[in-house]
């Protein structure tokens, strides 16, 4: 009974909060004019339960890997892109022994890398961002039960930020493949993926926006989200309530390198007619 009487008093407490007259008229009960007020508050638009992110990232959360990469990079650039990009480069160019120096050769230096994946074929077939694997001369993918198999690149297309990895495996976990049109602004989502190596994080936000044009990437609808993205979750899936894969995770848009609030993803039908043609 004690929880019937508290849950009463709150309603009273809402009612009055929201404005509720509290005038009294003759030969009326005092709570009389309480109870009608709370009855006459607006009602949640929906009564739905809370999401149940934790049984999606039981179920499918095995179908999501992390992938390490090694290769090289170039360094020495004068006025290159490196150059430009690196906020050190302006206290650091012209010293000795310095790669930013005036005038200083191009040079091979070795580089690792991290990003996410998910499994779309239990024969080894895995999605990924071409950006994950760009320049790559080893792709390694680890697995939930922390086996790693040596990946192969069976293709990639920089225009949509699609790549398409292929291990030597069998019966593997897979995921379930979602309709992105049927999404809506506002709908829950949830991100898996290795935000800064971290294996296996789950995320979760709603979607902000649909069909988001970014400079540079004319050819894709990206789905907006508010869900934590960081560098590593690139590549990872973007899944709907029912546990269906709706977007690929490419983009932040930070001011900081890190996560601010505004992530996109690759919607599926766009990835998977690359996927197709590769």
């Amino acid at each position: 009974m004690q929880p019937r009487k508290t849950v009463a008093a709150l309603a009273i407490a809402v009612a009055f909060a929201a404005g509720a007259s509290a005038t009294y008229y003759v030969g009326q009960p005092a709570h009389a004019t309480a109870t009608a007020a709370a009855v006459a508050a607006p009602k949640p638009v929906s009564g739905a339960p809370l999401p149940d992110f934790a049984s999606i990232a039981q179920q499918y959360g095995p179908a999501v890997v992390n992938i390490a990469v090694s290769g090289t990079r170039r360094t020495g650039m004068r006025g290159g892109q490196e150059e430009e990009e690196n906020p050190l480069s302006q206290f650091f160019r012209g010293m000795p022994g310095s790669p930013f120096r005036f005038g200083a050769p191009p040079s091979e230096v070795p580089a690792q890398g991290q990003g996410s994946g998910f499994i779309v074929g239990a024969d080894g077939l895995i999605l990924t961002n071409a950006h994950v694997v760009q320049g790559a001369t080893e792709v390694t993918v680890k697995l939930t039960d922390r086996r790693e198999f040596r990946a192969k690149v069976l293709g990639s297309d920089p225009a949509t930020d699609i790549a398409v990895l292929r291990i030597e495996a069998k019966d593997l976990p897979v995921v379930k493949i979602g309709d992105p049109a049927r999404t809506r602004a506002g709908d829950w989502v949830v991100a898996i993926g290795s935000p800064f190596g971290f294996e296996n994080s789950v995320s979760a936000g709603i979607v902000s926006a649909k069909g988001r044009s970014l400079p540079g990437d004319a050819y894709v609808p990206f789905i907006q989200t508010d869900v934590a993205v960081n560098p590593g979750n690139s590549g990872g899936p973007l899944f709907n309530l029912s546990g269906e894969v709706i977007g690929i995770n490419s983009q932040i848009y930070s001011r900081s390198g890190g996560y601010q609030g505004l992530s996109f993803a690759i919607p599926m039908n766009v990835a998977l007619k690359v996927k197709d043609q590769i």
